[in-house]
């Protein structure tokens, strides 16, 4: 496999993958589980591009979000809830549940017992995740 080694060769990989994807869709012949030309060499590009985001553009990977996080933003979308709204039902102040809801402070017990008894959240899933 050959390595992308320049930006514009990064951009050139990219246009020639959406032009892939494009004739693809328009033939039909880009459907779940397909091996065909065309999926095989977006695979092989998108291989090459992501190598060069990880080495020469040290694009970090997307950061999978926690069960637990995913949980409680479920419950704020289907009761219309913001983060603040959250944060008040959670008895925090908006920057603490700010730092907890992206990962960047740890959940206390005190928090835990608290995502169990206002949102009902199942006991073994924040014990798992917090």
């Amino acid at each position: 496999m050959e390595k992308l080694r320049t930006r514009k060769q990064y951009d050139d990989a990219k246009a020639r993958v959406e032009q892939l994807i494009d004739e693809a869709t328009q033939k039909g012949l880009l459907e779940p589980d397909m091996d065909n030309e065309y999926t095989q060499e977006i695979a092989l590009l998108s291989k090459q591009m992501a190598d060069f985001e990880d080495h020469i553009l040290n694009i970090l990977p997307l950061r999978k979000k926690s069960p637990l996080i995913a949980t409680i933003e479920d419950y704020f979308y289907a009761h219309g809830m913001k983060q603040k709204d959250g944060a008040l039902l959670l008895g925090v102040n908006e920057s603490q549940f700010s730092q907890i809801m992206s990962g960047r402070r740890r959940i206390s017990m005190s928090f835990a017992k608290r995502l169990h008894s206002k949102m009902g959240i199942d006991a073994n899933l924040i014990l798992e995740y917090a």
